[in-house]
């Protein structure tokens, strides 16, 4: 049965879930259409931007009930005061369901659609970009405050849906590592302290960083065999050709370009296209290049299985031993990720198993875990949740003692980041 209704943005209510709107998502700062309203501003924000009618989804929010019929007769509302296109259900009963409760789940499932919308929203950049036309840039703009916004409300959620993003799909293409890569780079320039206008470059770079890939066969951006040298040479060409796709962009930011040309180039000269070396390399074009060799490492590449968030992390943090990036930078991603970051599993001093579900950025050996197997390697009925920072008298006292491989350990890491058990003081 049908259950979505259309209804003017002056009955929205805290608590709806919204799933479309009368604009397009390039001309509001809502690039995911898929969401609870979680506040008056989120509705006063809709209006600013000239949204009038929006789509609501009655079972999984709150629904239109108990509101009085305006009190003049639009001339195109129907009498019973639906708008047109409205779809009439039954009452939806919303028990424990009200503006201050709006369940952990129900906010997972919204990320996820969030995700995925903004996803599509990426794919139609670069099929318009690969058919020669440019997007403007107030639209990029957009994008990376819309993602800007929610990093910043919950870096722990939006870093939970890259993993269970990579995780779930074995081929993610261009525009969901576009995404990841977004996200987690704006994450890092926040936290580094980065000006309000190098982070919004940052993100617009880190959103078009691999978009000379649009030129290049795509059988080679997904090859699952290691490539061959020349190969590997044509790919080596798409900083180059990114920026040449995108000569035309008017208004595009220096900053922005840089990105998208250095994020191979390395501060010890390693790197490519041109092999720049120090100060050569510009500080967002490296922020984007530790994010994009992190994405790399732990996801399916050309003759290379992924590796664990954990090995990933020592893998940098070599990296910036080696003055292969700024170890200035490299910090900043291991303060941000942790040194077990989300979604690692790990043995506990107890003999549980528990898999990494939270970070602190100041306490980084400390993090928030799901404990799913007892000592003797039996899953929890319920997982409990454990904040490691926490030292409260009397709580057990768990400490990690090592990571562990979730595939020699034969646990779904996945499937435990997607649930929401009630959390456990044990």
């Amino acid at each position: 049965m049908k259950t979505r209704k259309r209804i003017r943005v002056d009955q929205l209510k805290t608590g709806m879930y919204v799933v479309g709107m009368d604009q397009p998502w390039y001309k509001t700062p809502f690039l995911l259409h898929h969401f609870l309203v979680q506040s008056q501003e989120t509705i006063d924000e809709l209006v600013r931007h000239g949204v009038r009618e929006v789509t609501i989804d009655p079972m999984k929010g709150l629904d239109l009930v108990d509101t009085p019929p305006p009190a003049e007769q639009q001339p195109d509302t129907p009498e019973n005061g639906t708008m047109p296109g409205a779809v009439e259900t039954p009452s939806v009963s919303n028990t424990g369901l009200n503006d201050h409760r709006i369940s952990s789940l129900a906010v997972a499932r919204a990320d996820q659609l969030a995700y995925q919308e903004a996803e599509s929203a990426i794919e139609r950049v670069f099929e318009d970009l690969n058919g020669g036309t440019v997007p403007p840039v107030s639209t990029l703009k957009t994008i990376v405050g819309c993602f800007l916004s929610r990093a910043l409300q919950d870096r722990t959620a939006m870093m939970t849906q890259i993993l269970l993003q990579q995780m779930r799909r074995f081929d993610r293409g261009l525009a969901g590592h576009a995404i990841d890569t977004c996200i987690l780079s704006l994450i890092f320039a926040s936290e580094y302290g980065m000006e309000e206008q190098d982070v919004e470059q940052v993100g617009i770079g880190a959103l078009l960083h691999d978009v000379g890939y649009v030129r290049l066969p795509r059988n080679l951006y997904r090859a699952r065999h290691r490539l061959a040298s020349n190969e590997e040479e044509l790919m080596r060409q798409h900083p180059r050709l990114g920026l040449t796709l995108l000569a035309a962009a008017k208004g595009l930011p220096e900053g922005v370009r840089s990105v998208i040309v250095e994020h191979h180039e390395r501060i010890d000269g390693s790197g490519y296209p041109s092999r720049l070396s120090g100060a050569a390399v510009s500080p967002l074009g490296q922020l984007v290049g530790i994010v994009d060799t992190y994405q790399s490492l732990v996801t399916h590449q050309a003759g290379r299985m992924p590796l664990s968030p954990f090995q990933a992390i020592r893998n940098l943090f070599m990296l910036g031993e080696k003055r292969t990036f700024d170890k200035a930078f490299v910090e900043v991603a291991i303060k941000c990720l942790g040194v077990y970051p989300i979604g690692s599993v790990v043995k506990l001093n107890t003999g549980e198993r528990a898999i990494v579900v939270g970070v602190h950025p100041e306490q980084r050996l400390k993090p928030t875990l799901k404990v799913i197997m007892d000592p003797n390697g039996e899953s929890y009925a319920d997982p409990i949740i454990v904040d490691l920072t926490d030292t409260e008298s009397g709580a057990l006292k768990r400490t990690i003692l090592t990571a562990l491989d979730p595939g020699t350990e034969q646990i779904n890491v996945a499937a435990y980041l997607d649930s929401t058990p009630r959390e456990n003081a044990a």
